[in-house]
């Protein structure tokens, strides 16, 4: 099966959502920032039927490396603890939206 290709369009939401992100709490940390993409990558490709383990981590690496500028200056960012929670639980991309606009 062939990896699913996002479109420029996709990489600029994300670099969105992980530059978004406000308000009180902690400073984001790489890794924070990384479960953000990741998500949205998880969610994308269940969207799309693609379910193969190796095929989804290596879109999050290919992202992760679209993504490396914006993923750069996203640590030190405002997160908080709830909002990291909601990402991890989110279903849809418009769920991941709603938590990192808080």
């Amino acid at each position: 099966m062939q990896p699913a290709r996002f479109s420029r369009r996709t990489s600029l939401w994300i670099a969105a959502i992980a530059l978004g992100m406000a308000g009180c709490g902690r400073k984001a940390t790489p890794e924070d920032c990384g479960v953000i993409v990741d998500r949205y990558v998880e969610i994308e490709l269940r969207t799309l039927k693609v379910t193969d383990p190796s095929v989804i981590e290596q879109r999050k690496s290919e992202m992760r490396r679209e993504l490396k500028d914006d993923l750069r200056t996203c640590p030190g960012k405002r997160i908080t603890d709830s909002m990291l929670t909601c990402v991890r639980l989110a279903e849809t991309n418009e769920e991941l939206d709603r938590c990192t606009r808080w």
